[in-house]
């Protein structure tokens, strides 16, 4: 049996250890997602060798994340099984890659059901093609990023640090008095999420920046690296009403990853009509298909 407990700082370097050395894409498979996330979910983590898996308390009932890591993939899946029943669930697996789905249909043939939701789907960019924001497909999103520098011509960017990062913490919380009439429950959920990435940002090992316009934050940006070739971005706020402040905070991320990461996994984007097309404007190398499995 696995032993689940709940998340703490303390299983970061156990994870890590894991989840940098593994070849997973999505943005499930980053620490710092599983732990600021720990009090929506109540997220529990459990650990058998070199694996590790998650188990998420939803709406909609207790699921697990795909597990990750060197071992015995089967017999992680059996124990995640055997978790499930011992509490009368049906055995819920999220995050699954289509790489994951083979594996579980070739050791458990018949056995799953799986679904796709592609508002679960991560965006996943060339790291170089969000820094020179080169080609047709592209040009409104320079045009949009020369406005913001001919309106605001003493725009500066800056890495996040210990000195700057509660400016951001005010920031978010102005654009979340702007914002949350449109999905209050959704908003609310990932505000929460964001404070704890800043309460805690130093010890999850996130990195990013942020823009300032007359002296004033406009956009920031952070997350961490996902392993040797990607970068998870975890938050990007910007003041919509300040004409190119989103292309910019992102192409100023991308200019300063480019030489260490391959690509840039933005995340999902929740099935909220303005987000995709937001995300789908960039033109993504990937698109992530990411499976859930369930079985009685």
């Amino acid at each position: 049996m696995l032993d689940f407990h709940p998340i703490t700082l303390a299983d970061k370097p156990r994870a890590d250890e894991i989840l940098l050395n593994a070849a997973n894409m999505g943005c499930e498979y980053c620490f710092g997602t599983l732990f600021i996330w720990r009090n929506i979910y109540k997220t529990q983590i459990a650990f058998h060798g070199s694996m590790l898996t998650a188990k998420y308390f939803t709406e909609d009932g207790v699921c697990y994340c795909c597990p990750v890591g060197e071992g015995d993939f089967a017999q992680m899946v059996e124990s995640i099984i055997l978790d499930a029943k011992k509490d009368g669930n049906r055995t819920v697996i999220l995050g699954c890659s289509a790489e994951d789905r083979a594996k579980i249909e070739s050791l458990f043939p018949d056995k799953f059901t799986f679904t796709a939701d592609d508002s679960r789907f991560d965006y996943i960019y060339s790291a170089e093609k969000l820094a020179t924001l080169s080609g047709k497909k592209l040009h409104g999103k320079r045009n949009h990023i020369s406005a913001f520098v001919r309106n605001n011509p003493d725009w500066t960017f800056e890495e996040i640090t210990a000195e700057n990062i509660g400016q951001c913490a005010a920031m978010n919380e102005h654009w979340l008095m702007l914002n949350e009439y449109k999905d209050e429950v959704a908003i609310s959920a990932e505000h929460n999420a964001l404070n704890e990435a800043i309460a805690n940002y130093a010890e999850l090992g996130l990195w990013g920046g942020l823009i300032r316009a007359g002296g004033e934050i406009v956009a920031f940006s952070f997350g961490e690296r996902l392993n040797g070739k990607i970068f998870c971005t975890h938050f990007e706020k910007a003041y919509a009403t300040v004409q190119g402040a989103y292309p910019i905070i992102n192409r100023e991320m991308a200019v300063r990853l480019k030489d260490e990461y391959e690509l840039i996994n933005r995340e999902e984007d929740t099935g909220a009509p303005g987000l995709r097309k937001a995300k789908q404007s960039y033109y993504p190398e990937i698109w992530l298909e990411k499976f859930s499995a369930e079985c009685d």
